[in-house]
């Protein structure tokens, strides 16, 4: 009985000595170490366009990094309204823009340069004539890798060209490529001529575009850790109504008169209809005087603009700003009626909020497709807005379809996760310092580790064409070299019958 015991118990004690002996080693382990070597730096920040949505994610990678002791300079922003009016600005000021870079990177002796990629040539050429790395942010990917089965409204093709016929296809591969070349070619010219004139050696459009991953990297959706909290009475409105559909459309675009006129009938009829039970407009960019006197209801009664301008309806709350991550992050918020802008999309895609998009220009018709393919959104036409089938019908589709909440949960999450990302950002900036570092000139061999090398073979060599086109040739000779052998064997046979 006893040796029976001691054999059940054998392997008890020989675990417990192991436990015991991997606790003692474990004891003496050195931990790894995980300092960085950094020391501070000097960094300049640029967004010629875009304002606030283009420049606040730069902002917060840049918060991360003067957190780490580096110091970071901001060049100023300037206004625009049209891509046309942007190629025009940014051309005649390239010389008074590329002197301010300059100045800037001189006094303060930058060491690196952070250029929103958007139209933006002074920052990046400053930087490639002073020899230092720099980084571009973009929101729009298309720009900055673009891909032959993807385009975007503002080319005036779909995002995605997966589900577009042969034509269409041809259309937006070849003939708007040439069309946008052609539409801007006298502002590219008057562009590059500037530049070589000021001996600038990096020139726009004199090379192919290129897949430049794994030196592109995601790193959205850019959000600050801290947002401004609800005002009083914001709070008190919000929180007074339990399904609340928050308006806002940037402080770059406007509506017309007309569609004013309609989405604040919309917003009534909405109530009324009681789809919502609470209405916020923040109207940053549009006045009061941007809205007809009265409005004519469905009902066939009128109303007074100015006394739901004034906020002395019960259910509506206008104000000239809000503080929009703080009123889509209220669990009343329901629903986003925005105008599609990246910051705007960041901010509802993390707050789980639905969207009905109202584009003006810009990214944001392609930011309203990619939405509406995740299916968290639903787009409504500028130039064809109607309140009951545009406007209503949607809203009342969003906050009802059970697709509808169940994509804007796993977005939510996942956009969660993503907001992570821009410390990656923060932590490959330091990378680009610490490597420019060692080397006092930067030459091609520069972060040669990320540059994929089909930027250095050429598209023929990179894509194996040549190999490819010397297999083909291959092919076709031994395929004229059977149909000669066919041909010589068959003749003799041939010549044998006629001669019987």
């Amino acid at each position: 009985m006893i040796s029976k015991n001691l054999i059940f118990l054998l392997p008890i004690l020989v675990l417990l000595l192991n436990q015991v002996y991997v606790n003692a080693v474990a004891q003496d382990y050195v931990p790894r170490n995980i300092d960085i070597e950094r020391s501070p730096k000097n960094i300049l920040v640029g967004s010629y366009v875009g304002g606030r949505s283009h420049l606040k994610p730069m902002l917060d990678v840049a918060t991360i990094l003067i957190e780490r002791g580096h110091n970071v300079n901001i060049q100023e922003d300037v206004d625009y309204r049209s891509l046309a009016r942007v190629m025009e600005l940014t051309t005649a000021a390239y010389n008074v823009n590329y002197e301010k870079f300059k100045n800037a990177a001189k006094e303060n002796n930058i060491d690196l340069f952070i250029c929103d990629a958007f139209v933006n040539q002074p920052c990046i050429d400053v930087a490639n004539n002073l020899n230092k790395p720099v980084v571009g942010f973009t929101s729009f990917m298309q720009l900055m890798e673009p891909k032959p089965y993807k385009s975007d409204p503002v080319f005036g093709c779909n995002i995605s060209l997966e589900n577009e016929p042969f034509f269409e296809r041809f259309r937006c591969a070849l003939v708007q490529p040439l069309q946008i070349a052609y539409a801007y070619r006298p502002f590219t010219r008057q562009l590059n001529d500037i530049r070589d004139q000021m001996n600038i050696k990096s020139v726009s459009g004199k090379e192919l575009p290129q897949s430049l991953a794994p030196n592109v990297q995601e790193i959205g959706p850019v959000l600050s850790e801290e947002y401004p909290p609800l005002t009083p009475e914001l709070s008190d409105f919000i929180d007074g109504h339990k399904r609340v559909l928050y308006v806002a459309f940037g402080t770059r675009f406007c509506a017309t008169i007309e569609n004013n006129n309609q989405i604040l009938q919309s917003l009534v009829e909405v109530i009324n209809n009681k789809i919502v039970d609470g209405v916020v407009w923040a109207l940053s960019e549009t006045s009061k005087d941007d809205f007809s006197p009265s409005l004519n209801f469905t009902d066939g009664t009128q109303v007074q603009t100015l006394s739901i301008l004034n906020n002395i309806h019960p259910h509506i709350h206008v104000t000239k700003f809000a503080p929009q991550f703080a009123v889509l992050n209220h669990t009343n918020t329901k629903l986003f009626f925005s105008h599609g802008g990246a910051g705007s999309a960041h901010e509802s895609l993390y707050t789980g909020t639905p969207m009905l998009i109202l584009p003006f220009g810009g990214d944001q018709m392609g930011n309203a497709q990619r939405l509406e393919s995740a299916g968290i959104a639903l787009s409504v036409d500028k130039n064809a807005l109607d309140v009951n089938d545009d406007i209503l019908n949607k809203i009342d589709f969003l906050l009802k379809d059970e697709h509808i909440k169940k994509n804007s949960k796993r977005m939510k999450y996942l956009a969660r996760i993503n907001s992570n990302r821009k410390y990656r950002a923060a932590d490959l900036i330091e990378y680009m310092l610490y490597s420019s570092g060692l080397d006092e000139y930067l030459d091609d061999g520069f972060l040669k580790e990320w540059i994929p090398a089909e930027s250095r073979m050429g598209f023929i060599k990179a894509n194996n064409l040549d190999v490819y086109g010397v297999l083909s040739i291959i092919i076709l000779a031994l395929i004229g070299i059977a149909f000669k052998l066919i041909k010589y064997t068959l003749n003799p046979l041939s010549d044998r019958k006629k001669s019987k």
